[in-house]
């Protein structure tokens, strides 16, 4: 049984974090969908309004509460997420509230005083409210997912793309259930799922990546597939340690490791989409999307300083 403080720190943190990433799939969706699947279109861009309502929320709460790692990690935002919002607002005519950015970025960390009740009911509150949007959400993937696989929709997003932004979605569902009764998201046991499940997301990334940039960025492509055989491995080695009771110690520094490069390979990557220095059909807001997950879990591994 985890304490108030630590409930209202944790679920704040989380949904910080993925409130802004489901925005953000929901936008990726939005955009992928042909004219005549307008309806669907219209669909994704409503779950993004009101993830964006959620999320301005979860920031109204935030202020003094939440954890200096988070902010820390650059998790939450990044030094290119504004640019990467305005430039993608330029691209696709698509608004984003700027403000709700800015005013994540001068979230200030918890203090040292004990939070009340209020507060904690507030935040279980949003943690609820979280929860059903997101199986909304969730359910709407799946739906998505089963039509292409079957070739009833066509959209510009992968199979494995929409598969993966499902699985997201599902984990964050879970962790949130782990709050609500009041129970650690952070724990050694969970240490190891959560390994297990950001290699393969990491994978994924590196996979997306090799697939959007133009066939002349020959270099980056190569780089992008190493990286996805690599977090592939450290995939794989997870789940063997999982299943044999082994020592995580060892598959932890290889994925803090790997991750670390990973992400300094994104962050560059992004950089590169803001300047059009890099050829590649990538949305800019996609480019910050990913990174932000390098940052969240090298911070569940325990580097939260960015």
């Amino acid at each position: 049984m985890i304490s108030r403080k630590e409930f209202i720190t944790m679920s704040l943190d989380l949904n910080l974090f993925f409130l802004r990433i489901m925005k953000e799939h929901s936008f990726f969706l939005e955009m992928g969908f042909t004219p005549r699947d307008k309806n669907l279109a219209d669909r994704a861009g409503a779950f993004r309004q009101r993830f964006e309502q959620l999320l301005s929320r979860a920031t109204a709460l935030a202020s003094g509460n939440v954890s200096a790692d988070a902010l820390n990690s650059r998790q939450i935002t990044t030094r290119y997420t504004l640019d990467a919002e305005k430039l993608t607002n330029f691209y696709t005519g698509t608004p984003f509230n700027l403000e709700l950015t800015r005013r994540e970025q001068a979230l200030q960390p918890a203090g040292f005083g004990m939070p009340g009740t209020r507060l904690e009911e507030a935040v279980e509150d949003l943690d609820r409210r979280a929860y059903q949007l997101t199986g909304e959400l969730a359910a709407f993937k799946e739906r998505l997912l089963e039509s292409v696989r079957t070739c009833r929709t066509f959209t510009l997003n992968y199979p494995l793309l929409i598969e993966h932004i499902l699985r997201e979605a599902r984990h964050f569902m879970n962790m949130l259930s782990m709050l609500v009764r009041r129970e650690s998201i952070g724990g050694t046991e969970e240490l190891l799922n959560q390994e297990i499940f950001w290699n393969r997301q990491m994978a994924e990334h590196a996979k997306f990546i090799a697939g959007l940039l133009d066939p002349t960025e020959e270099a980056l492509i190569d780089t992008a597939r190493m990286f996805g055989r690599e977090f592939d491995e450290l995939t794989a080695e997870a789940e063997r340690t999982s299943r044999q009771a082994l020592d995580i110690a060892g598959i932890t520094e290889d994925s803090i490791e790997g991750t670390i490069r990973l992400r300094d390979f994104k962050a560059a990557g992004t950089e590169g989409l803001l300047e059009c220095a890099i050829q590649s059909i990538i949305i800019p807001l996609l480019g910050d999307h990913v990174l932000r997950e390098a940052n969240h879990y090298l911070c569940i591994m325990g580097v939260c300083r960015n």
